[in-house]
């Protein structure tokens, strides 16, 4: 895999670092499950992020998809190694997310179940059965999508200081069908947004 920063990454990082599960979800979900094994251009990852920010949702879903814990980053530190604590911290917070990632593959299939649902409805609104990404805008990629709607595209290591402030967070409960509607509307209002900026 290459070392690059991307959007996804942005997006990715942003979840992971401020605890913000459902959306982490929603973004792996929208987008290939393989951008968990990405890494940004000072080689790491997804999985650097979930120890660095002491989230065991997060941490628990990179499990499920078989995210190394033993490759290192530009300056040789595996994942665990971003991790600030004790090893008895570091041990709660391994075992936290073990016992979260048998609750894994369902909430993943709830998300995989409403995303279709939503890109059917959008297909059956034409005649023409135009598919939820052309309708939205031919091209566009989804990867690029922001959730915040508040926030500028921002490469991750400039929001490091601010994330670290906020503290460690890494709430796991599922959102309701509704507020999954919710999240996959504004990513399509987003990238509807998107095509008008073209």
């Amino acid at each position: 895999v290459d070392w690059e920063d991307s959007p996804i990454l942005t997006d990715t990082w942003r979840a992971v670092s401020t605890g913000d599960f459902n959306t982490l979800l929603a973004i792996v979900v929208s987008n290939d499950p393989g951008i968990v094994h990405h890494r940004a251009s000072d080689g790491r990852g997804p999985m650097w992020w979930a120890y660095e920010f002491k989230n065991p949702s997060a941490l628990a879903l990179f499990k499920h998809y078989d995210v190394s814990e033993s490759e290192a980053d530009a300056n040789g530190l595996v994942p665990a190694d971003t991790f600030e604590g004790s090893a008895e911290e570091l041990q709660q917070l391994r075992a936290d997310a073990d016992t979260r990632v048998p609750g894994i593959p369902a909430m993943v299939q709830q998300f995989a179940d409403k995303f279709e649902e939503m890109r059917k409805q959008q297909a059956d609104r034409f005649d023409d059965g135009v598919q939820f990404e052309d309708e939205i805008a031919p091209g566009v990629d989804l990867s690029g999508v922001q959730f915040d709607d508040d926030e500028d595209e921002e490469d991750y290591l400039d929001d490091e200081e601010e994330a670290e402030d906020a503290g460690p967070r890494g709430g796991g409960a599922p959102m309701s069908d509704d507020d999954i509607s919710a999240k996959i509307a504004a990513l399509k209002a987003k990238a509807q947004a998107m095509k008008d900026e073209v």
